[in-house]
């Protein structure tokens, strides 16, 4: 993309100036009153010049990326399914989509029971939302073959990500890594924003490790591999 010329101070005025007619060319209270109204102008000029840096999607921040995510038609605050944590151990890394709890966490209930309801979830933090943006282009774009997906989902998950399975009707992405506990509650949020077709349903697989499968680009019975177990990210409702 070309470098965009802002004005430079004094060049506008000066510009003007010289198209003021000869005979006033001597009138220097006239040509001053002229330089002084013209200076406001072009400052504006040089000021407003600069207002599309700062909603740059690789740099903008606060209210700039904001406006950004409106324009795109994604905002930072979205509507969740919000289950409470469920009992559990800690005994190693956990990949499942539930946020576990030990025996004196308050709010916590039983796999199985939790009372699922809607809440509000806002995206606070500048990286993550900037990458839920850059997915956000290929979905407007229409652009559904799986590159543009694999792209899309690599802005928000990092590059362990991937598009595990893709079959007729359905589709299975996967982080390939741990997520925090904040990406594991955004996970229906991220799921609005990757460029899947319409009538598509997609899935999350949140292993660690390689996937068991036969052929090219799966690892078999002797390379420690896990079960492809997908899981309904619930990305617009609680069933």
């Amino acid at each position: 993309m070309a470098q965009r010329a802002c004005p430079v101070e004094g060049v506008l005025v000066e510009e003007e100036v010289n198209k003021v007619a000869t005979q006033y060319r001597e009138a220097t209270k006239f040509l001053g009153l002229i330089r002084a109204y013209l200076a406001q102008s072009e400052d504006a000029a040089i000021k407003l010049c600069a207002v599309p840096d700062f909603f740059d999607i690789d740099t903008a921040v606060g209210d700039q990326l904001t406006i950004i995510g409106k324009w795109l038609g994604f905002p930072r605050c979205h509507c969740v399914c919000d289950a409470p944590a469920v009992f559990g151990f800690d005994c190693g890394p956990y990949t499942g989509p539930f946020t576990i709890a030990g025996f004196c966490a308050p709010g916590s209930t039983w796999l199985g029971c939790p009372p699922l309801g809607n809440s509000t979830l806002c995206i606070d933090d500048e990286e993550t939302y900037r990458g839920m943006l850059k997915a956000r282009r290929y979905q407007m774009l229409g652009l559904y073959d799986i590159a543009s997906l694999q792209a899309a989902i690599r802005h928000v998950w990092g590059g362990t990500a991937q598009v595990a399975d893709a079959s007729v009707g359905s589709v299975i992405l996967a982080p390939g890594r741990a997520l925090t506990p904040h990406e594991t509650a955004q996970l229906p949020i991220a799921f609005r924003v990757f460029p899947i077709a319409p009538g598509i349903r997609a899935m999350a697989h949140l292993g660690l490790g390689p996937i068991f499968g036969f052929g090219a680009g799966w690892s078999g019975f002797c390379e420690d591999a896990e079960f492809l177990c997908p899981t309904d990210p619930h990305t617009y409702t609680c069933a």
